[in-house]
């Protein structure tokens, strides 16, 4: 029996709940620079997790013990106050922690990329009671005076059955909130619009991500479309003067058999030529967005237990004795 009261003693002591929230913010502080994706999900975390909502249940049920033995002495209001800011305090790191630990068994979260017009069906993406169809409409910056963005916006369309349920800019600090799911402005790139003329004399366009291939007819050289740069400008090199698209230029570079040939920078509807009587045009770029969308089933009891923890805690500061001055 003395045995398990140590035990009882060490898994609900305060020292090993710090030291547990100690462990956690250093994992979370590593693992999350070198599994950004799923760190939060791998079984060590949880088993953290865990640990830590077992000892602040056993901290809480000691402080129910504690606080029920103040009401029966019957101190005053303030005393009694103070024990139930502490006790709420407790059962808000307890919600906070089922939360967590729901969206670690059971939360999803992926990206989606999206062009004007795309749809994506989000049950494809994530497994969600309620189906429902994403569809961009428009991506959008908005830019300062100085060139600087001011904001990045998607504009979309929430469809069920074909049908239209809701309109929405999805921008920073404002995502989409359906249904449960959640969906960030999180990014966005450009396809870069690149044509040239193939050796029957034919016109051909196409749409290439950045870093992608481009192999021109009538030559063995291949064209690596680097990078699209809104305004650019020879002394920030491969950094764009602002996103604000004043002189737009694609960066590339020409290859034959696997041996860099050279790097260029070509305004857009301006012929780069790439061998004898091969010339590559980039007439322009379609900007497309990058969602993260996101399900989480513990958010509710994250943010009821975020209410109480605050909650508990102005009411254990506001209890506090008051420390009596020094006549002089």
């Amino acid at each position: 029996m003395q045995g398990f009261n140590r035990f009882y003693s060490l898994v609900s002591s305060m020292k090993t709940g710090l030291f547990l929230l100690f462990l956690i913010g250093v994992t979370a502080a590593v693992g999350s620079s070198v599994l950004p994706g799923s760190f939060y999900q791998i079984p060590v975390f949880k088993l953290l997790l865990l640990l830590l909502l077992i000892n602040m249940i056993l901290c809480t049920f000691n402080r129910i013990k504690l606080t029920f033995r103040v009401l029966l002495k019957r101190f005053g209001r303030r005393v009694w106050y103070r024990q139930l800011g502490i006790f709420t305090l407790h059962l808000g790191i307890i919600l906070v922690l089922v939360g967590g630990l729901i969206y670690s068994v059971s939360g999803q979260n992926d990206r989606i990329h999206l062009l004007a017009g795309d749809r994506v069906d989000i049950a494809k993406v994530l497994d969600i009671r309620h189906p429902f169809t994403l569809q961009l409409d428009e991506f959008r910056i908005e830019f300062n005076e100085d060139g600087s963005p001011s904001q990045y916006i998607s504009e979309v369309t929430v469809l069920e059955n074909g049908q239209v349920t809701d309109q929405i800019a999805i921008s920073v600090n404002h995502p989409l909130n359906y249904q449960g799911v959640k969906a960030y402005q999180t990014s966005f790139g450009y396809l870069v619009k690149a044509a040239y003329i193939a050796e029957n004399g034919e016109n051909k366009e196409g749409r290439f991500f950045e870093g992608e291939w481009l192999d021109p007819d009538g030559t063995n050289r291949r064209v690596r479309i680097y990078k699209y740069i809104p305004n650019f400008n020879p002394a920030y090199g491969m950094r764009s003067v602002t996103l604000r698209p004043d002189n737009p230029h694609i960066v590339f570079s020409v290859y034959e058999n696997d041996k860099l040939l050279g790097i260029g920078a070509a305004k857009l509807n301006e012929p780069a030529q790439i061998d004898e009587n091969v010339y590559v045009t980039f007439t322009g770029v379609e900007p497309y967005t990058i969602l993260e969308v996101k399900s989480d089933p513990g958010l509710p009891l994250v943010l009821i237990g975020g209410c109480a923890l605050m909650l508990g805690v102005c009411l254990a500061m506001l209890a506090t004795p008051r420390r009596k001055k020094n006549m002089v």
